[in-house]
């Protein structure tokens, strides 16, 4: 099977579609906006995420596809939760993404394939959304206000 390399996990991986996407937009979101790679988190497990390893209740059994932290005064916060897709971008997509955030807690939320990007940056508007990435700092900047 053809793998790829990927620079935050360090490590080959399988070439599926839903891994060529994913480092397409990590090597945007790195290359071209600015995020800070080792604030990346790859494929990882909720309960493996920093901030919920002391949660109260049961995590599902569920990976984050694309993790984004931001970086405060003294500690690190969930900025944006990506899941990548290999095909046309749904509603279900979305749904499924902002239920992993239900735990994860991120700022914003998004679904990605090889072309396109939906973002939620306001989660409680059912129309808050835009077509495009921006910038590490302008999310940074959004948040902190």
């Amino acid at each position: 099977m053809k793998q790829v390399y990927d620079n935050i996990r360090q490590q080959w991986v399988a070439a599926t579609p839903e891994e060529i996407v994913r480092q397409r937009w990590i090597q945007k979101m790195v290359r071209e906006l600015g995020f800070p790679k080792e604030l990346l988190v790859i494929e990882r497990e909720l309960k493996m995420l920093p901030h919920l390893k002391e949660h109260p209740h049961p995590l599902p059994n569920r990976r984050v596809d694309l993790l984004s932290f931001g970086k405060g005064a003294t500690e690190i916060f969930p900025l944006l939760l990506i899941e990548c897709k290999d095909e046309l971008l749904s509603q279900q997509a979305l749904d499924q993404a902002l239920a992993y955030n239900t735990f994860v807690q991120a700022y914003y939320v998004a679904i990605v394939n090889q072309d396109q990007i939906r973002l939620k940056y306001n989660l409680a508007c059912s129309k808050c959304e835009i077509g495009h990435l921006p910038n590490f700092n302008d999310l940074m900047e959004a948040v902190n206000g």
